[in-house]
C-alpha cells in the first residue's frame, strides 16, 4: 500500500511539474535577450571568405540596405545591380537608367560586412 502512494504522489507531482512547465511562455523577444546575453561570452565566428565572400552576397546586401532608403521602385529601376571587388571593399552598382536619375552606390566590407557607404547619385 505504502509503495503504490508513493507511485501515484509521484506520477502526480510529475504531471503538474509537467503542465506548469507547459504552460510557461516565452516571447521572441525573452529569445532574443537570451540569445543577447549568450552572444557576449561566445567567440564569433568569421568565415575565411568573409561574410560577404561574392559579388551574389553583396548585391543582396545592398539591396537590403538600399530598399528601405531609396524605395522598391527606384531599385527595380536599376536591375541588374553589379559588384566588384577592390582591397577588401565590395562596391555595388546599380545600371543608370536611360533617363536622368542617377544610379545606386553601396560600398561594403568583405570581411565584416559592414555598410561603408550608400549614396544615390543624382
Amino acid at each position: 500500500m505504502r509503495t503504490t502512494t508513493i507511485i501515484l504522489v509521484s506520477i502526480l507531482c510529475c504531471l503538474l511539474l509537467s503542465n506548469c512547465i507547459a504552460q510557461t511562455k516565452f516571447s521572441v523577444e525573452d529569445a532574443i535577450e537570451y540569445d543577447r546575453r549568450l552572444a557576449k561570452n561566445a567567440k564569433n565566428y568569421i568565415p575565411a571568405n568573409g561574410y560577404v565572400p561574392d559579388a551574389q552576397t553583396a548585391i543582396y546586401i545592398a539591396t537590403a540596405v538600399a530598399l528601405p532608403i531609396y524605395g522598391k521602385k527606384k531599385i527595380d529601376s536599376e536591375a541588374p545591380l553589379h559588384a566588384g571587388l577592390k582591397d577588401g571593399v565590395w562596391t555595388v552598382i546599380g545600371n543608370p537608367p536611360k533617363s536622368l536619375g542617377g544610379e545606386l552606390i553601396v560600398q561594403l566590407d568583405k570581411k565584416t560586412g559592414a555598410v561603408l557607404f550608400v549614396s544615390h547619385t543624382q
